[in-house]
């Protein structure tokens, strides 16, 4: 039960953080200070980071399978992803590449933050 609580914890931390980054985006799109193209690349690297952190401070909390906790809270979130992109647009193949991305680098911060808690 405890595990769930962490999980939820951080997801809904997750959301707060995106939520947050994507009015600061929309009010820069608006404003055009960066183009289209500027835009997608910094969401993209913004996505990577936040799942990656997302697997790190879980990792970190559970301190042990830094893999599989990070494979967990990512698998939730891009369930949740894949069920809005069928709703809006079709699942197209690199669509499919940007979440295994970000379920990678969920994983990657999972197995560091495993690590991370070990060496101190």
């Amino acid at each position: 039960m405890n595990k769930i609580i962490n999980y939820l914890k951080n997801i809904s931390l997750f959301f707060i953080v995106l939520f947050i980054y994507l009015l600061l985006m929309s009010i820069i799109y608006y404003f055009e200070l960066f183009s289209y193209k500027t835009i997608n690349i910094i969401n993209y690297i913004f996505m990577i980071l936040l799942f990656f952190l997302l697997g790190f401070k879980t990792a970190y909390k559970e301190q042990r399978k830094g893999y599989l906790n990070g494979f967990l809270v990512s698998l939730v979130l891009i369930i949740v992803f894949f069920i809005i992109t069928l709703f809006l647009t079709k699942i197209t193949f690199s669509n499919i590449v940007y979440y295994m991305s970000l379920i990678l680098s969920s994983i990657i911060g999972g197995i560091i933050g495993v690590k991370d808690k070990n060496s101190n």
